[in-house]
């Protein structure tokens, strides 16, 4: 509980808007020094805060301004921030992007200014590199971790929900793979709903109320985000409905999820998609770009966490 808070507190501190980080002791005199934004969805997710913490940590370490953009989940902020950026002449742009088809336009701009952007996790047209994932495999792992748990815990069949985000274009493609890796291990679960959308963990509670609600029998709930996961299981818990039978799976493999995973309860799963040294990649990226070297476009990697490998995945960070 006291780790929850202190994320709240941070996001808290950081989604008042795009905030200036500087290696340890150094001024607001920026003379020389290398000024790269890095802009992401929002900082509320802790999968967002840890991959921030990595972003500043190697800026800190090569001597680079970082100017943090926090986007709320908001397209029409993210675009205007980018363009105000452009104008400011930085010397990089790293996005983690709301919507893609919105920023094609603001990377046409930002290169026309000799300014090189990197997309992450999704990709941008036109962009100068991209460290991307492939986001319907990474929602099948997070759908194999359900399924995996329906066939050898509960006989092959159960009714079954995914919590997706559809409200952002590329979520769709981690919400199929999430549908299709559940039913590649166990074709006989009954999916009874994948079209409720959360984005965060209030979103998560409520839309899991509305799941129980109207499914008496569901057992089985697999979201898109850590963050959505820990609401569900705020609600599964809220109505009594825990047992040895129910999952809760979540994606992200953040320290909150993590902490519930090893109470040994009902969030028994995660996808790991190492924010935090991905994000450090980025930096290092954008300074090979901004110094004229070329770069090779990067492929995020990931890694199921489960109920079975939780302690061995555990000793290996």
């Amino acid at each position: 509980m006291k780790k929850n808070i202190f994320f709240l507190i941070i996001a808290a501190v950081l989604t008042v808007g795009s905030v200036n980080v500087f290696a340890a002791g150094q001024q607001d005199d920026t003379d020389g020094q290398l000024k790269i934004v890095y802009s992401q969805i929002d900082l509320v997710n802790p999968f967002f805060i840890s991959r921030l913490e990595g972003a500043k940590a190697k800026a800190a370490e090569l001597g680079i301004k970082l100017i943090v953009d926090d986007a709320q989940c908001n397209v029409a902020k993210q675009v205007s921030s980018m363009e105000n950026y452009i104008s400011q002449g930085v010397d990089g742009i790293i996005i983690i992007t709301v919507d893609t088809a919105a920023m094609t336009d603001i990377v046409e701009q930002a290169k026309a200014a000799g300014i090189p952007v990197i997309s992450v996790i999704t990709l941008v047209e036109g962009s100068s590199a991209k460290c991307i994932l492939d986001e319907y495999d990474f929602g099948y792992q997070a759908g194999l971790n359900a399924g995996e748990w329906v066939a050898e815990e509960l006989g092959g069949k159960a009714d079954c929900a995914i919590l997706g985000y559809p409200d952002m274009p590329q979520n769709k493609y981690r919400i199929d793979g999430m549908r299709d890796g559940l039913l590649s291990l166990a074709p006989n679960a009954n999916i009874v709903s994948d079209n409720q959308s959360a984005n965060n963990t209030e979103n998560g509670m409520k839309c899991t109320e509305i799941l129980l609600q109207a499914n008496q029998n569901l057992e089985v709930i697999i979201c898109h985000s850590d963050a959505v996961a820990l609401g569900a299981f705020e609600a599964v818990v809220g109505a009594g409905r825990e047992s040895d039978r129910f999952f809760i799976g979540g994606i992200d493999a953040t320290p909150p999820g993590l902490d519930k995973m090893k109470e040994g309860g009902i969030f028994r799963a995660s996808v790991d998609m190492m924010p935090y040294a991905e994000a450090a990649h980025d930096i290092e990226m954008m300074v090979q770009l901004i110094n004229g070297e070329e770069v090779e476009d990067h492929n995020i990697g990931f890694e199921r966490v489960t109920w079975k490998n939780l302690d061995e995945y555990l000793s290996s960070k």
